[in-house]
């Protein structure tokens, strides 16, 4: 990855992002920073087109802060030390791909909201249909089972 093939824009947030986990005392540099810079930006583009979609901007901020507090936090000699998190490496490669597939030479704020981990834009539990199928693994692996259908009877 290359970030020179950034936009001054979006090396900016991965700055910010950078720095909010040297503030937080984390060590590992994380996707969930990236959204954090990207929903707390004044000018909206992150949480704007979340709401545009459908969704919820300010829950999926309240769950973006929520899953920072529970990083874990160093302090000492290793704090200062910020490493980069697979996932978040991962987030700057498809990014670039997704740039290039396109024919931009620079990778865009917007190409890092196309590049994102699926896991921060899920719908809502109060807007997810429900299923009928058990969470478990185990009850996963084997295929539902279906009750017979009552036959009504006459008398």
């Amino acid at each position: 990855m290359d970030f020179e093939k950034f936009t001054d824009r979006a090396r900016g947030f991965v700055q910010s992002a950078q720095s909010l986990a040297l503030r937080e005392g984390q060590q590992q540099f994380a996707t969930e920073h990236l959204l954090k810079v990207l929903l707390d930006d004044p000018e909206g583009l992150a949480s704007g087109l979340i709401d545009r979609a459908g969704g919820r901007s300010r829950e999926a901020l309240a769950a973006v802060e929520a899953a920072l507090a529970k990083l874990p936090k160093v302090s000492g000699s290793g704090a200062g030390q910020v490493y980069l998190a697979p996932a978040l490496a991962r987030v700057f490669d498809q990014a670039q791909k997704v740039a290039e597939k396109a024919g931009d030479s620079y990778v865009t704020v917007e190409r890092l909201l196309l590049a994102r981990p699926e896991r921060f834009w899920r719908v809502p539990a109060s807007r997810r249909r429900t299923s009928t199928r058990p969470s478990t693994p185990c009850a996963r692996a084997a295929p539902p089972t279906r009750a017979r259908p009552r036959t009504l009877t006459t008398r």
